[in-house]
């Protein structure tokens, strides 16, 4: 059972000079809602999706005549795991710190609940929620053994789907991991990337698709467009850019993939997904994991409890709309 990590609370403590829990940053990676959300799924659920059509209008003949052709429907399966967050936090980790000053007084003092306190620390669970889920979305692997196997193994999530997937990991990318990757090879991977894509891919607008990468490629590609040596260049090096696009596409770092391919010792750790947004499947049971908490305390513990349960399966409905590279 985790207990919620709250570093640097110094005890030196003079008196009432802080009013405020500085909590560490986490990363603020692509948020789930921009993919498509399958909601209601409990345990499994058949997503039916129908090729193209092609090649119907045709010359007329006579009335009678032979058929321009049929939908032909595929069905994938989306499968929620079962997630389980339980977080408790004993009082005893603020005693002789600022944070006394928001404690309950007289037979309440170990109850935290109704604190200023805990709503930090409702806070950062909600955090940690936020971040794990997606590193399940692109990391999970309910093969993993690794030391830190049970932070990934509850669902499969899109990389092992894509890589497991012999059409998508044909026509892959291959891209230098980080001990060997250069500078100048991130403008060279999206090219490549952009010259591999399926047609289907490349024909859905600009606005509903995105390169994902990893936190070499953004840095790299960046510094690419610093090194222009023109005013666009100089502009990109003094002022930064909120987003980055590439051909019209926005290339969007995934800090998270870091920490995820580090935790499970991937050697490949250099990577970019270009893929449609809405091809990409989230399936839950709730809408909102990261809000759905309860809390509670126990007077035999003297404990706060923090308690979250929710389904989370990946999945992805077209492989003529994934490009990766990796």
């Amino acid at each position: 059972m985790a207990n919620v990590a709250l570093d640097n609370i110094a005890a030196t403590y003079s008196g009432a000079n802080f009013n405020e829990l500085f909590l560490e940053p986490i990363f603020r990676d692509s948020d789930l809602m921009q993919f498509r959300v399958i909601p209601n799924v409990k345990f499994k659920m058949n997503l039916y999706t129908a090729d193209a059509l092609s090649c119907i209008v045709k010359k007329y003949t006579t009335c009678g005549g032979a058929e321009s052709g049929d939908f032909n429907v595929n069905d994938k399966v989306i499968t929620a795991g079962r997630m389980r967050v339980a977080v408790s936090q004993c009082q005893d980790a603020f005693f002789g710190t600022y944070l006394e000053e928001s404690f309950r007084n007289g037979v309440n003092v170990m109850n935290l609940e109704g604190t200023a306190l805990m709503d930090t620390i409702l806070q950062n669970v909600r955090n940690g929620i936020s971040e794990d889920i997606i590193k399940l979305a692109w990391f999970g692997d309910t093969a993993e053994a690794g030391s830190n196997a049970s932070c990934y193994d509850s669902t499969d999530g899109w990389w092992k789907l894509f890589i497991a997937d012999a059409v998508i990991d044909a026509r892959k990318v291959t891209i230098a991991n980080s001990g060997a990757f250069a500078t100048g090879d991130a403008l060279i991977a999206l090219r490549a990337m952009w010259a591999a894509a399926p047609s289907a891919l490349q024909g859905v607008d600009s606005r509903e698709k995105a390169f994902y990468v990893s936190r070499l490629v953004y840095d790299d590609y960046m510094t690419s467009l610093e090194n222009l040596g023109n005013a666009e260049g100089f502009s990109q090096l003094v002022d930064g850019s909120m987003k980055l696009y590439f051909r019209g596409v926005e290339v969007i770092p995934m800090y998270t993939w870091d920490v995820a391919t580090a935790q499970r010792l991937i050697t490949d750790n250099v990577r970019i997904a270009y893929v449609a947004k809405q091809n990409l499947a989230v399936g839950t049971d709730t809408n909102d994991p990261e809000g759905e908490m309860k809390m509670f305390y126990d007077d035999l513990t003297e404990k706060v409890y923090v308690r979250a349960y929710f389904k989370l399966g990946l999945q992805f409905l077209h492989d003529s709309l994934v490009q990766i590279g990796y």
